[in-house]
């Protein structure tokens, strides 16, 4: 075999020369590299154990109630008797050290346990008082009553007031054939109105305001259907959020009165000897696993949401029909009335 020969390394320094790097260097360069890597390597297990400590010390001085089965499994927290309980006014002991050990009397250690479950208990009970005000204040404030139905006169006049207007103004219908003498007054007077209404569009403005009455009726009965379908999403919405929020917080309810009780009897059933030879109550038989809270505060968000995006909706809309509305009616009263006032002045 030929002999080995060295492999040299050359890099560009900062002036734009050529260095030669001998193979100690290099060496050295990757020995720093590989410990700049385990460093960080470290530092992240070590965050990470320190963040899963403060998780697991957060999760066992938590109500067993109110926390997550899968969170406290993630954590190391498998039963019930994981969680820390008032042993005095400053010290706290976890559950299965009271339980499982005789350093407390059996009298002792009843009270302790009892009493602590019943304070979870009560402190559920007030949560879930909080959450349903909370949704219940953020229903109360967004009612689909506050967008109005269409009054049912407008679904008469508005047809209405577009058939009146295509007569007038493209003088429709053998009426405006009338042409007759009549004697009124004590006198003969001559009624054309045909004439009258030639008379009335002689003015351009008449002609306009004809005009852009047809195309306000038109736009109004359209409107309509738009107007009633947001009114329908607004409140067939709001009667979904409704059914939806009692469902879960029937099953919330339902879930924990189960779990309450089972803990409650378990516990007091084993607490009747001297020596506990119960296994313990796992995680999943307190802690939440389904629907709770949270849930049915985040369902009251999105209807905040969702409702607060309909009611920017609703300012657009009481603007665009009180526009196209009362246009409507001014345009066909105006022309109506001023064709009238031609009839009036043939006869004086």
């Amino acid at each position: 075999m030929g002999k080995k020969k060295d492999v040299k390394t050359y890099e560009i320094d900062a002036s734009g020369k050529v260095v030669e790097i001998d193979d100690n260097q290099e060496q050295t360069a990757n020995n720093d590299v590989k410990d700049n890597e385990l460093e960080e390597k470290e530092t992240y297990i070590r965050k990470y154990n320190e963040r899963a400590t403060l998780d697991h010390d957060r999760i066992i001085h938590a109500n067993p109630f109110m926390v997550r089965a899968s969170d406290a499994r993630d954590v190391g927290v498998n039963s019930i008797e994981d969680f820390c309980i008032k042993t005095k006014r400053k010290e706290e002991r976890q559950l299965k050290e009271i339980l499982r050990t005789e350093e407390f009397r059996l009298n002792k250690r009843k009270k302790l346990i009892i009493n602590a479950i019943k304070h979870w208990i009560k402190e559920y009970k007030e949560n879930k008082s909080k959450v349903l005000l909370k949704v219940s204040d953020i229903k109360e404030a967004i009612r689909p009553a506050d967008i109005k139905k269409i009054s049912v006169g407008a679904y008469i006049f508005l047809p209405l007031c577009l058939a009146v207007l295509l007569i007038i103004y493209f003088a429709l219908t053998k009426i405006w054939a009338f042409n007759k003498d009549i004697n009124l007054f004590g006198g003969a007077k001559h009624i054309d109105l045909l004439a009258a209404h030639d008379a009335a569009f002689a003015a351009t403005w008449v002609q306009i305001v004809g005009v852009v009455g047809i195309y306000l009726a038109i736009t109004s009965l359209l409107f309509i259907g738009l107007y009633h379908a947001i009114f329908h999403e607004f409140v067939g919405y709001s009667k979904t959020h409704t059914s939806l929020n009692a469902k879960l917080t029937n099953q919330v309810n339902a879930a924990f009165s189960h779990k309450s009780k089972k803990t409650m009897k378990y516990y007091q059933k084993a607490l009747r000897r001297k020596e506990c030879k119960v296994e313990p109550l796992m995680i999943e038989d307190t802690a939440v696993t389904g629907v709770d809270f949270s849930d049915l505060e985040a369902l009251s968000g999105a209807y905040a949401h969702k409702m607060a995006k309909l009611s920017g909706r609703k300012t657009l809309l009481y603007v665009m029909k009180f526009i196209l509305f009362k246009g409507t009616y001014l345009c066909t009263s105006g022309i109506f009335s001023y064709v009238i006032y031609e009839v009036v002045s043939q006869l004086f």
